[in-house]
């Protein structure tokens, strides 16, 4: 456990994952929006056309020849509008990425998800902390996301030479606005921006001397949160140092990630659980 003072590292389970959406929502939007036609004016009416007056009667013992009707003026056909081609999404190289994260985030993403995100390297940063969850251990330097939270909720239920902790419903609640944010993103379309940014995060993948999809890595850290197991009743901790630690060894043995999914509360937990399996089957379809 990261004890009371440590920045929380929730952000960078939820943001990191679900931030390949918001990196390029905006192109993802746009290109699947369909061209709206431009209007076309309307062609005029054609003028009515006044009939002839009948001619007065003459003496003449034959009458005057009625006027032939004029034709009607033929109708004007109104060509269908051209709907222009989808625009085509160029991801730019890694090097080049930061202008393009930022344009991006600031017209897809709600300001307080831009606000929390590191705005140098972030896509190096990304990477390198999915990298660090599917291997069992958390990023705590060079991470993509701020940590706005308050310090850690626990109340004290035992005192002696070996005090007793557990988390409070505060604790958990402060959670609620940053899980929101999550699931206002659609997980099928995170999984679908994540094949159009492909390109760039195997670029940073492979900065770091490891081969293959990052793809790959990115459903491993989703199966490691997956795997944290559900404990709804309340979890006691210790403080023999500085940093608090789950009493029960077997809970204090699980990777990094797992506790911190144990510490958010059994609701918020099943919320991310939820997401994260959608986001798997999208991302397993593509």
């Amino acid at each position: 456990m990261s004890n009371s003072k440590s920045p929380s590292n929730l952000l960078v389970i939820v943001v990191v994952l679900i931030i390949i959406l918001v990196l390029g929502g905006f192109i993802y939007w746009s290109k699947n929006r369909e061209a709206e036609p431009e209007s076309l004016p309307t062609p005029p009416a054609p003028q009515p056309v006044a009939p002839t007056p009948e001619p007065e009667p003459t003496p003449e013992p034959e009458p005057a020849p009625e006027p032939e009707p004029e034709p009607e003026p033929e109708p004007v056909t109104t060509p269908e509008p051209e709907i222009e081609p989808e625009p085509e999404v160029v991801v730019p190289p890694l090097n080049e990425s930061d202008d393009f994260v930022s344009g991006e985030l600031n017209q897809a993403a709600p300001p307080e998800l831009v606000k929390l995100v590191v705005p140098e390297e972030t896509v190096r940063k990304t990477v390198r902390a999915i990298i660090g969850v599917s291997e069992g251990r958390l990023v705590n330097q060079y991470r993509p996301v701020l940590s706005p939270l308050p310090t850690m909720g626990v109340t004290q239920t035992a005192g002696g030479a070996e005090p007793e902790y557990q988390l409070t419903d505060a604790n958990y609640e402060r959670y609620e606005k940053h899980i929101a944010l999550m699931e206002s993103i659609p997980p099928e379309n995170l999984a679908k921006m994540y094949d159009t940014m492909a390109p760039m995060f195997d670029e940073a993948y492979a900065e770091q001397g490891l081969e293959g999809e990052f793809r790959k890595v990115v459903l491993e850290a989703v199966n490691t949160l997956l795997a944290t197991p559900d404990i709804d009743g309340p979890l006691t901790l210790k403080r023999p140092t500085v940093m608090y630690k789950y009493a029960d060894p077997e809970i204090e043995a699980l990777p990094e990630p797992q506790k911190l999914m144990l510490r958010i509360g059994p609701e918020n937990r099943a919320k991310v659980k939820t997401y994260l399996e959608s986001f798997k089957q999208a991302l397993e379809i593509e």
